[in-house]
C-alpha cells in the first residue's frame, strides 16, 4: 500500500515537473520556468530524501524547515552567481578590462561560491545532529546518487533540446 501511495506521489511529481515546463517553456518566461524547476527538485528531493533516510514525522519537522532556508539562501547566491559569471563571460568576450576589473569579479564569483558551499555545509552539520548513525550513512549515499541522477537527466535533456534544434 506504501508502495503504491508512494509511487502515486512521485508520478504525480513527475506529471506536474512536465505539465509545469511546458506551461512556462509557453509563456517563454525564463526566470519563472527556472523557478519553477528548482522547486520541483526541491521537493521530489525532499520526498525521496524522506523515504531513503526513513524520516519519522518530527525529524521530518525538524529538518524540512532548515532545508527550505537554506535551499532558498543558496537560490539567492546561485541566481548571483550566475549573474557574475555573465558578466566575466562579457568581460572576457570585449576584452577590454583591467587585471583589476578581472580580479574584482573574479573575487566576487569565489565569495558567492563559498557562501554556497559553507551553507551546504552549515545544513549537513544541522541534519547530521538529527540523523542516527544508520540514516547518516544513507544521506550519505542518497545524496550522491540523487545528484548523479539529476545531472544524467539534465544532460540527457541538453542532447534532446540539442538534437531538436
Amino acid at each position: 500500500m506504501k508502495k503504491q501511495l508512494f509511487s502515486s506521489i512521485i508520478f504525480s511529481l513527475i506529471f506536474l515537473f512536465f505539465t509545469t515546463v511546458v506551461i512556462f517553456a509557453q509563456e517563454n518566461d525564463q526566470s519563472k520556468l527556472e523557478r519553477n524547476i528548482r522547486e520541483n527538485i526541491f521537493t521530489l528531493r525532499a520526498l525521496r530524501m524522506t523515504q531513503a533516510l526513513e524520516l519519522t514525522q518530527e525529524q521530518t519537522a525538524v529538518i524540512f524547515p532548515e532545508l527550505s532556508r537554506a535551499e532558498k539562501d543558496k537560490a539567492g547566491w546561485q541566481h548571483e552567481l550566475a549573474e557574475e559569471i555573465k558578466n566575466l563571460r562579457q568581460m572576457v568576450k570585449e576584452n577590454k578590462a583591467s587585471a583589476e576589473e578581472y580580479e574584482n569579479e573574479i573575487a566576487k564569483i569565489r565569495e558567492l561560491r563559498k557562501k554556497i558551499q559553507a551553507r551546504e555545509q552549515t545544513f549537513e552539520e544541522f541534519l547530521f545532529k538529527q540523523l542516527t548513525p544508520v540514516q547518516k550513512a544513507k544521506y550519505i549515499i542518497f545524496n550522491l546518487d540523487f545528484n548523479r541522477g539529476l545531472m544524467e537527466r539534465m544532460n540527457r535533456a541538453r542532447m534532446l533540446g540539442s538534437k531538436m534544434k
